[in-house]
Parts: structure tokens; sequence; C-alpha cells
């Protein structure tokens, strides 16, 4: 049984997390996940589901299994996402060589979005390693 204490503090840490108040926070927090797409699966995106069924086809016959399976699947999808990632971190340097980004503020920028790609690509990377353990 939880004391009366206990969810009051509780109530209390809720209420300071509540996420953005004003106007201008909420539109901006809305377009958060629309930013570079990594954050939805590749496995939901009809643009790569033929992909992702020729490399678990390989990779199931790589084990020596006829039909696909689940870990098949999911070390395919890891992988295209990893291509996907690595492409994206190709591109923000081209485009910072193209713009000649040399001042520190863009060099900033540009070492927090590599590093958010990181948190991705590590993420995919775990993920495509335990299927293969599992294939």
């Amino acid at each position: 049984m939880t004391s009366a204490r206990k969810i009051a503090a509780n109530r209390k840490n809720a209420k300071k997390s509540t996420g953005p108040r004003s106007n201008a926070g909420r539109a901006a927090s809305r377009h958060n996940a629309r930013r570079h797409g990594l954050a939805t699966g590749i496995g939901s995106d009809p643009a790569f589901r033929d992909d992702i069924e020729m490399l678990a086809r390989l990779l199931s016959r790589a084990g020596g299994k006829e039909n696909i399976g689940e870990f098949a699947r999911e070390a395919a999808e890891a992988h295209l996402d990893l291509v996907r990632i690595r492409k994206i971190r190709a591109w923000l340097f081209q485009r910072m060589r193209f713009f000649g980004a040399a001042s520190t503020e863009s060099l900033m920028e540009l070492g927090d979005q590599l590093a958010k790609l990181e948190r991705y690509e590590r993420r995919a990377f775990s993920r495509r390693k335990r299927a293969m353990r599992l294939i």
C-alpha cells in the first residue's frame, strides 16, 4: 500500500513534468519526430519492404534455414537502418563542406546533430547484433 506522503510527492513531481506550456513550445515539440524520421521503424515504411524481405531471405539462407524467420527480418531492418543513418551522416558532412561551415556555431550544431545520430546508430547496431546471434 502506498502511503499518503508518497502519493503527495508523486503528484507534486507530476506537475513539474507536463511538457511545454507556451504555444510556441508546444508548436516546436509537435514537430520533434519529423526532423529525420529515424524514430519510426523502417519496417513500417512501404518503400523499404522489398529490401527488407530480400535481405532477410539472404540472411535466412546463410543461416541454413529455408523460411524467413523473425530474427532475419529484425536483422535486415536494423542493417537498413544503419545504412540510412550512415547516409544521413555523410549528407551532413557534405552539407558542411559545401556551405563552408567554418563558424563555431555551425560546427557546434553539426556536433549536436552527429551526437543525435549516434544514439540511433547504437540502437540499430545493437538490434542487428542481437538478431544475428539468434538467427
